[in-house]
């Protein structure tokens, strides 16, 4: 233990103390220095080097009102030295040496010192913190003097020391800097998911504080198994807090969101290489792949090869199932199409709507007849509707398929694919 009598702290800078003086001793040195002339050379200036040399002799703070000949006051050589005495003097007139705190406070600080038996924290008071080193996890046995931390202070009933404990206050420290990322939910942080839950979410652990995320918002897509994840390392934002619970709710889904522009970007500059990607669901006219960690693109069923399509109208092919493909088109951030192909055609929806301007009249084709309208091939991979309520029932009846027909563009829908049409007018 350090007596508090024999040591404080000023700065950075430890000093041994002399046995106290009186108060009288005290004003009775001042009084001497600051009308003795033993400090001027011939010439009446200042020597400090002298000075300075003695004070330290005397293990005393040189005395800022040392006079000269002239009756002027020398304070230091420099003017940073005045300011250091002036606030060492501040210190020492409005704090303690054991200050006022409180069980349960969090404080920063920076690592004083390690010893077998305690770790000594700085947090700004003449009085240091004492952590007891074997209760310590080993990452704070293995912090170096000079590295910042905070403590949680958990003082003694005696009130000779200041003790606390660092993972405590590290602890409550990551706790408010995720509440406090809620707001601002530009900050990722390194979980681990512990377990799943009954209503169907999972624990994520972050830096020792416990979080809660929702199985809807573990992926870009609902994951094909739930379990899969259990003991995994995963970025995780903050995204909600409860303060009656005291629960953190956290996503990985928002974390792989923000790297989608990049990702994109990325996509178009490397669109010829092959990648593999994981099925994440089927539809009766494709394949719903995930990739790259944060995209989701569509094989049709005309892009499968020969090999994927026997599996898949055969449906065995399921949620998690891997697959290779190429990057055939990008309409979107959402809505990327991908192909097993081998000779990659252009996609003609990629430049329709400069081709084909609204109302333009066009002639066509007609591809299929249904009770609701016609399907019209306007070209190779692009049909319109023509809806029933736009050309009558009469008029309907009179066309076959393979009929030529002329149209108007009522409206297109890239993100959909579809156009569609009416009669001229």
């Amino acid at each position: 233990m350090i007596d508090k009598n024999k040591r404080k702290r000023i700065g950075d800078t430890v000093v041994d103390l002399k046995e106290k003086t009186t108060e009288k001793e005290t004003i009775q040195e001042v009084k001497e220095e600051s009308t003795s002339d033993s400090w001027l050379d011939e010439n009446g200036d200042f020597m400090w080097e002298a000075y300075e040399s003695t004070c330290i002799t005397r293990n005393r703070k040189p005395n800022p009102h040392v006079k000269t000949k002239n009756g002027d006051k020398v304070y230091s050589r420099e003017p940073y030295a005045q300011e250091l005495y002036d606030k060492m003097f501040e210190v020492e007139a409005n704090n303690k040496f054991i200050p006022d705190v409180n069980n349960g406070q969090i404080l920063e600080g920076v690592i004083y010192g390690v010893s077998s038996d305690y770790i000594t924290v700085d947090v700004g008071y003449r009085q240091l913190v004492y952590v007891k080193y074997d209760k310590e996890p080993v990452e704070v046995q293995a912090l170096k003097p000079g590295e910042e931390t905070a403590v949680l202070i958990t003082q003694d009933d005696s009130g000779n020391l200041i003790t606390g404990t660092i993972s405590g206050g590290v602890k409550h420290k990551v706790f408010m800097d995720l509440r406090d990322g809620v707001e601002s939910g530009n900050t990722a942080w390194v979980g681990v998911v512990k377990n799943m839950i009954e209503n169907g979410g999972y624990i994520v652990n972050v830096q020792g504080i416990d979080c809660f995320m929702p199985g809807s918002l573990a992926g870009i897509n609902k994951l094909s198994d739930f379990s899969s994840i259990i003991g995994t390392e995963m970025y995780v934002v903050p995204v909600s807090f409860s303060p009656d619970r005291g629960t953190l709710v956290v996503s990985h889904r928002k974390y792989l969101q923000a790297l989608i522009p990049n990702a994109i970007r990325d996509l178009k500059e490397n669109m010829s290489v092959e990648k593999t990607g994981k099925v994440t669901g089927t539809a009766k006219y494709g394949i719903f792949v995930e990739f790259d960690q944060c995209l989701t693109g569509m094989i049709h069923t005309n892009d499968l090869d020969s090999n994927t399509s026997a599996l898949f109208k055969s449906r065995e092919i399921k949620p998690g199932y891997e697959i290779s493909f190429k990057v055939k088109d990008i309409v979107s951030d959402t809505k990327i199409t991908l192909t097993q192909k081998t000779n990659i055609e252009v996609n003609p929806w990629t430049d329709i709507t400069t081709r084909y301007q609204i109302p333009s009249v066009i002639e066509a084709v007609v591809k299929s007849k249904k009770d609701y309208g016609l399907f019209i091939n306007i070209e190779d991979g692009v049909t319109g509707l023509l809806h029933i309520s736009e050309i009558g029932g009469e008029t309907m009846s009179l066309f076959n398929n393979g009929d030529k027909i002329t149209v108007q563009i009522n409206r297109i829908d890239v993100e959909s694919m579809k156009v569609f049409l009416k009669m001229p007018e």
